[in-house]
């Protein structure tokens, strides 16, 4: 459980979609693809509210799940003390979704579904971005599947991006990963790296079911809903958010990905099954990336993730158990 939490949330105005699914003309497609090959990009628009109104539909949403919710606007403090590779995490932010959780459950796609991080800030129009969030690792850097926790500014050549594995007595290490490449799935933020306005959020001792993300994710598609919201060529409005949080004390249970299953899997249980599970915790830094939910709908948002957060530990990193739809 998480006892006591601060965070820095920004909201973005575009979400970047990879679908692999037959869509209409207004969409492009994307397929796997290798390092060498390009790919089509889609995008949604997304609800961009106030800050303001942001940190109110934030507190609502906490309240009833913890015990002690702040939230207020504020600048954003310089986050590469808490590890970063940008002080900020404003300045044309987006949303990116790569890949996919199909590439994760089917060998055949294990050793082939590799990406740059750098050809990802060009095709989303941000050429070297700061990017943050979660993927998995490449297993052509790494040797094996694995988590990647990326923090990477493109433009001024910092990296501070770190990795977790399993090793063979069933523990995890956590190193330093110095590559811009990633492998099968991953959710970002891309941004400038900015010092701006941010909404703060501090927590205190969970009372409710729900993490700390998903708390938050389910009282923003709460409020969406009973607001009747529109965005102008979006099926539905939605609220994209990017953000860094820190677990000041108390411990959470995460997961750390084995190394890959030979075997097709089903999402669900048998992936809940095939991870390995830790406690973790206090003093670790999370990347988080989610949605309210689908703007794309049945379009081209099959296999969209909607909430991820990777958490770094201050000698390295491991996995929120956060719910991944």
């Amino acid at each position: 459980r998480l006892t006591k939490m601060g965070s820095a949330f920004l909201p973005s105005r575009l979400l970047f979609l990879r679908p692999r699914l037959r869509c209409p003309p207004s969409y492009s497609i994307f397929r796997r693809c290798s390092t060498s090959r390009s790919a089509d990009v889609a995008s949604a628009k997304l609800f961009v509210p106030e800050l303001e109104e942001l940190a109110t539909m934030l507190q609502t949403a906490l309240k009833d799940n913890f015990e002690t919710v702040e939230t207020e606007v504020t600048e954003c403090i310089d986050l590469t003390k808490w590890g970063c590779a940008a002080p900020g995490i404003g300045g044309n932010c987006r949303i990116i979704d790569v890949g996919g959780v199909p590439n994760l459950l089917d060998p055949k796609h294990h050793k082939t579904a590799i990406f740059q991080l750098p050809t990802v800030a060009e095709q989303v129009g941000l050429k070297g971005a700061y990017i943050f969030g979660a993927c998995a690792a490449s297993h052509l850097v790494v040797g094996v599947n694995a988590e990647l926790m990326p923090t990477e500014h493109i433009s001024k050549n910092c990296r501070c991006s770190k990795y977790a594995k399993v090793v063979e007595d069933g523990s995890h290490i956590m190193e330093a990963y110095d590559s811009p490449e990633f492998g099968l799935l991953g959710n970002f933020v891309a941004c400038e790296g900015k010092t701006t306005p941010v909404v703060k959020v501090r927590v205190k001792k969970r009372k409710g079911e729900d993490n700390f993300v998903t708390c938050m994710r389910k009282g923003l598609a709460k409020a969406l809903e009973e607001s009747k919201v529109k965005v102008d060529g979006a099926k539905s409005a939605q609220i994209g958010i990017g953000g860094v949080f820190k677990v000041v004390s108390g411990k959470i249970h995460g997961h750390v990905m084995p190394d890959f299953k030979k075997t097709v899997m089903i999402d669900g249980p048998e992936v809940d099954e095939w991870l390995n599970f830790y406690e973790m915790g206090p003093d670790l830094t999370c990347l988080s990336v989610f949605l309210s939910g689908d703007p794309a709908k049945a379009d081209v948002g099959k296999h969209l993730t909607l909430s991820f957060s990777p958490a770094e530990k201050r000698h390295g990193f491991g996995f929120v158990d956060f719910v991944v739809i």
